[in-house]
């Protein structure tokens, strides 16, 4: 299975926050038993281009990229080039089965218009104006240690 996670490294989203965001995928993938079957996370970083894209398929290489993350971005904020990234792997067949994207981001963006073959969320480490998000696409925030969804 695979997943893809992206960090919105834009100038908006400081360094400590998208290090908030990595930490918040850490503990998800953790507690989780994701790493005790075949799977794939792709963690990349996009501001207005997509800055990076590290494949991850243990708990050890979350682990090893945890401790020597760098944020690599700080333009302004598009979310489409990530959208556009992960189009273009699927057609070249880099997935095996996309379960779905999870995008980590304070909300100030250009969204996509489209709707994704796969599930999409949009996920805030504080509430957010909801309606900008795309009806298509979840929209999460993360209240009293826990994600809950805009409609909750």
């Amino acid at each position: 299975e695979d997943f893809v996670v992206v960090l919105d490294t834009s100038m908006s989203c400081k360094g400590e926050l998208v290090k908030k965001f990595l930490e918040e995928t850490y503990s998800v993938l953790s507690e989780s038993e994701s790493f005790s079957r075949r799977i794939q996370v792709h963690i990349i970083q996009c501001d207005e281009k997509v800055q990076s894209d590290v494949q991850i398929t243990s708990g050890q290489q979350l682990k090893d990229y945890m401790e020597h993350f760098t944020v690599k971005g700080g333009g302004g904020t598009d979310f489409r080039p990530a959208f556009t990234y992960v189009d273009q792997l699927l057609n070249q067949k880099k997935f095996t089965r996309l379960r779905g994207l999870i995008y980590f981001t304070d909300g100030y963006g250009t969204y996509p218009t489209m709707p994704t073959p796969y599930k999409t969320a949009f996920a805030f480490l504080e509430d957010y104006d909801h309606k900008s998000v795309p009806p298509w696409a979840m929209s999460v925030y993360w209240k009293d240690d826990e994600f809950v969804t805009s409609e909750d």
